[in-house]
């Protein structure tokens, strides 16, 4: 019983920690409950029934209002036999003799077990430019004060700020601008509330009347500085652990995440060739591009479209869903990315390749981009080059073609 609290435990954090991850994005925050049911120890199993069957838990009720897509029948057997590698760490279990270990998927909170934000630098670049002021209103009407902005201006707005510039009130204009500053980055788990509030606070510190003056003209700016200071810290922190963790055996990889039975995607993209669902989630133009072009391919058995927070995850120092999970004829799994010439990707190629060197030859991992060239990734035109014409290429590779020795490995 105990080992399934921690478990859903365990799942709480990761869906709060995604939930926050979303409102960063500009989503809305949801806060994740987990209930207990009790089981009658007659009867079938439900756990065992769920997971034999590979079911999403869904009640009844929202099973009714959810559009569902199955696996195609043509391709039930062999994703049957897919479990997509996942990272998991060792941790001391409840043992009388305290020798004894069990394996946890892992957390990101795993990882920043003594993460002292409060600490840490606060040397962050400020930018000037053009904001206005707002009022924070905490709705007392609505269950989780969720904040909403108003925008002061005129007499009371230069009023409210000249109170708060006064220099002979600065532990008040601290407290003032720390307060209004936590409101607006909002949850930041697993990172607790007061880490968070003490590292505002040092920055503040050394702030000048100018700077104050500056914040108030322009305090988004300065507040979203902040907010991704302290993300780069914590990913910095936890990017070293997790590296620690492989070298010293605390963490390693196994088979684990097998594909769900049937997907709730919501939004559905048009029919392409070998889809292993009877629909696949929405995606962009570039991804539509990439996967038609795979789905193509005559190696290729079937591809899926990973759902974003519901699907697999690449749970390292950063959780990434993957876009595409392919399987080769020859069974290999691709795990794609695509990703758009004008953003960024580095800690996701770096787990990436990671999770690649420690998974085993069965699996690969591609970044695509559409032209740009990156350290670690592809251009379209040579990861398709790579997987289109592996018999061809396997023949190059006897004449040294780099590209020939990677499809020959990867079919």
């Amino acid at each position: 019983m105990l080992k399934v609290i921690n478990s859903a435990l365990q799942l709480q954090k990761r869906l709060e920690l995604q939930a926050s991850e979303e409102e960063m994005k500009g989503g809305k925050y949801s806060r994740p409950i987990v209930l207990f049911q009790a089981q009658p120890k007659s009867g079938k199993n439900f756990k065992d029934e769920v997971e034999s069957k590979n079911l999403p838990i869904l009640p009844n009720e929202i099973q009714q209002l959810v559009k569902t897509y199955e696996i195609k029948e043509i391709f039930k057997q062999q994703a049957a036999q897919i479990v997509l590698p996942q990272f998991f760490l060792k941790v001391p279990a409840n043992d009388l003799f305290g020798k004894r270990e069990e394996e946890w998927p892992l957390e990101k909170e795993n990882l920043l077990e003594g993460f002292a934000l409060g600490k840490s630098d606060t040397n962050i670049a400020f930018d000037s430019i053009t904001s206005e002021l707002y009022k924070v209103d905490l709705d007392e009407t609505v269950k989780e004060h969720t904040p909403t902005f108003i925008r002061l201006d005129g007499e009371v707005k230069d009023s409210l700020v000249s109170y708060i510039l006064d220099p002979s009130r600065n532990d008040g204009r601290i407290k003032t601008t720390t307060k209004f500053i936590m409101e607006v980055i909002g949850n930041m788990y697993p990172i607790p509330d007061k880490e968070i509030e003490r590292y505002i606070q040092r920055v503040l510190e050394d702030f000048t009347d100018e700077q104050f003056s500056d914040f108030y003209n322009q305090k988004y700016t300065y507040t979203n500085k902040i907010k991704i200071k302290i993300r780069m810290l914590s990913d910095v922190f936890a990017e070293q652990k997790f590296k620690d963790f492989l070298d010293t055996d605390k963490v390693f990889i196994k088979p684990s995440y097998t594909l769900p039975s049937y997907i709730s995607p919501g939004e559905t993209s048009k029919n392409i060739t070998k889809s292993l669902y009877e629909r696949e989630g929405g995606m962009n133009g570039f991804e539509e591009r990439v996967i038609n072009e795979i789905g193509n391919m005559p190696n290729v058995a079937f591809w899926t479209s990973n759902i974003e927070r519901r699907g697999f995850r690449i749970n390292g120092f950063i959780n990434h869903y993957p876009d595409f999970i392919v399987q080769t004829k020859s069974g290999k799994i691709i795990l794609l990315e695509t990703k758009g010439d004008n953003l960024d990707a580095e800690q996701k190629i770096k787990l990436g390749e990671l999770c690649k060197s420690k998974a085993g030859n069965s699996f690969r991992y591609f970044m695509v981009y559409e032209r740009r060239t990156v350290d670690g990734a592809y251009r379209l035109e040579e990861f398709l080059t790579i997987i289109k014409k592996p018999l061809k290429l396997c023949r190059e590779s006897l004449n040294g073609s780099f590209a020939g020795f990677l499809a020959w490995n990867l079919f």
